[in-house]
């Protein structure tokens, strides 16, 4: 769990404000309904299987399908504000572009296909790769990755055009940005599948049917993950006798793992931070703590070391000696007992929103895919109950799926449930139970499957953090209905927080937004009515219900 202090942040605000937590902001766009130039068929699937899983990964996600120029203008503005420096920027785009002149367009629903001389024409009226990753580069993002799905035919390669505008075929070479990593679903010059063949149902293109599953590795840096996709998916499209070889161009510093390795095993696959970057984390921690403490204990550690957060630890410290209404100093040491807190706090009950009424629309839906393959779901009421939940299980098991039970409501579960056959469940629901082995013999009944964890309540905690600091507080967590909990928290430093929590196994990942605007991840590991825990803020705790 994490701690926090506002002190630092009233000293020097413009200096704090490049320290705040940094997030994952994503634009997801897939166009399949082109106006004048061929449809596709995937792009829209692979675009909402892909924001399915960020969103689940705690990314701020902008998706939008079958966009317009002037749609895709407003959903690129609407991202490019709301990276601030620091953050994580990721791009996925599918549907159609073309190469012109050695510039990468990517082309909205409307585009025309102009008679004649035309490629100025498409200039305007579709969207420079280059332009968007310059504009993300100067919001200050510590690391952009771009995945371009978009290497289909050149759709002003033939047709009603008097000549071909652009490449032969799909997109060219890229010049990424410093920071940046640009992924192709094609190399220069190939096309992209989007299926094997007329009977392929599966609702994702090649490239994207075989990401997916990636993204949940957390053994694979980037590096490692794409090198895996591009072999997977040149050996698959070669049993078509198609030559596809996505291509990379990396230009990102450091590593980066999609999933969170304190979540799981194995830990050491995250990558090892440098001595300046440990400098850096523990004066954010000092920073944030905003306490004498705190900051005397950052000067001790590294007064040495010739890193300018130093000075700026002792300019926070003689701006809280000059300034008389300067709050006062906290003491960041937990009392040896926790403080009384109530058996069950109210948690804040957050105002429907229209992330919240869109995921009730997903989970009707998939209510719906789930009785029209016979699994049985009951009403389209939005609301994951035990019923559902029930379904969802009988459908994995009739059709083998991948998918683990916490994917339910998510966009590759509905993907996956749209490509099954009517009757999937058909089969389960009418297997007999098994006859006695011997006449007059009586059979067993299986075992009762073990309950799934139910963390809902209130969880009491102490924290051990950087510096020698130690917290204690507790966390509410109350159910949503559709899979998910509420969370509320407070801490022995005065702050409190909300947000929200999600499950997988025994694992819980809590997402929270503190009082004075930071936000953080922690991970719990629960056993029985006990846990330990990590946080972003590198904080290991432990506690129970």
């Amino acid at each position: 769990m994490r701690i926090f202090a506002v002190a630092a942040f009233f000293l020097f605000p413009g200096i704090m404000a490049g320290w705040a937590e940094a997030k994952e902001v994503a634009l997801v766009i897939g166009n399949d309904d082109y106006q004048s130039v061929p449809r596709l068929e995937k792009a829209g699937g692979d675009a909402r299987a892909i924001a399915g899983v960020l969103g689940s990964k705690g990314y701020e996600v902008i998706a939008d399908f079958d966009v317009t120029r002037r749609n895709m203008a407003r959903d690129i503005a609407e991202f490019l504000a709301r990276i601030e420096p620091g953050d994580t920027a990721l791009v996925y785009y599918s549907g159609h572009g073309v190469e012109i002149e050695g510039e990468n367009y990517l082309l909205p629903v409307d585009i025309t296909a102009p008679e004649d001389g035309g490629e100025s024409y498409i200039r305007l009226e579709s969207f420079a790769l280059s332009d968007l990753l310059d504009s993300v580069r100067e919001t200050g993002a510590r690391a952009t990755l771009v995945f371009l799905d978009a290497c289909r035919n050149n759709p002003f390669a033939a047709g009603g055009t008097k000549r071909a505008i652009g490449g032969a075929r799909g997109l060219g070479r890229v010049t990424a940005p410093e920071g940046t990593f640009v992924v192709f679903s094609a190399g220069a010059g190939q096309t992209a599948l989007d299926a094997l063949d007329d009977r392929d149902a599966d609702p994702n293109s090649i490239f994207t049917r075989l990401l997916l599953p990636k993204l949940d590795r957390q053994d694979l840096e980037l590096r490692e993950l794409i090198s895996e996709l591009r072999v997977e998916v040149r050996d698959l499209a070669r049993t078509r006798n198609h030559a596809q070889f996505p291509a990379y161009y990396d230009e990102l510093l450091g590593n980066f793992y999609f999933a969170d390795a304190a979540a799981g095993e194995p830990a050491d696959a995250a990558p090892v931070a440098t001595a300046q970057n440990q400098i850096r984390a523990d004066f954010r921690l000092a920073t944030e703590l905003g306490t004498r403490d705190a900051l005397e204990g950052f000067i001790e550690r590294y007064g040495t070391s010739g890193d300018f957060t130093v000075d700026l630890a002792r300019r926070a410290l003689e701006a809280m000696d000059r300034d008389a209404t300067a709050a006062p100093e906290r003491v960041a040491i937990a009392p040896a007992t926790p403080p009384a807190l109530p058996a069950t706090p109210e948690p804040a009950t957050p105002e429907p929103d229209a992330q919240a009424l869109a995921a009730r629309d997903l989970m009707r839906e998939t209510q719906t895919e789930l009785n029209r393959i016979g699994c049985s779901a009951g009403g389209a009421d939005g609301i994951a109950g035990a019923r559902t939940r029930a379904a969802w299980d009988r459908y994995r098991a009739a059709s083998g799926s991948g998918l683990a039970r916490t994917a339910l409501g998510s966009e590759a579960a509905l993907g996956e449930l749209k490509g099954a056959r009517a009757g999937t469940c058909a089969a389960i629901a009418a297997a007999p139970a098994p006859a006695p082995t011997e006449p007059g013999a009586t059979t067993r009944a299986p075992a009762a499957a073990a309950p799934a964890l139910d963390p809902a309540g209130t969880w009491q905690w102490t924290a051990n953090c950087a510096l020698l600091l130690r917290v204690s507080g507790w966390t509410t967590f109350s159910p949503r209905g559709d899979g998910t909990w509420n969370a509320s928290a407070g801490n022995s430093l005065g702050f409190s927080a909300n947000g929200s929590a999600t499950l997988s196994g025994s694992t819980l990942t809590v997402r929270l937004a503190w009082s004075n605007g930071i936000r953080e991840v922690s991970t719990m590991r629960i056993s029985g009515n006990s846990f330990t825990s990590t946080s972003s803020a590198g904080c290991a705790g432990s506690g129970h219900r």
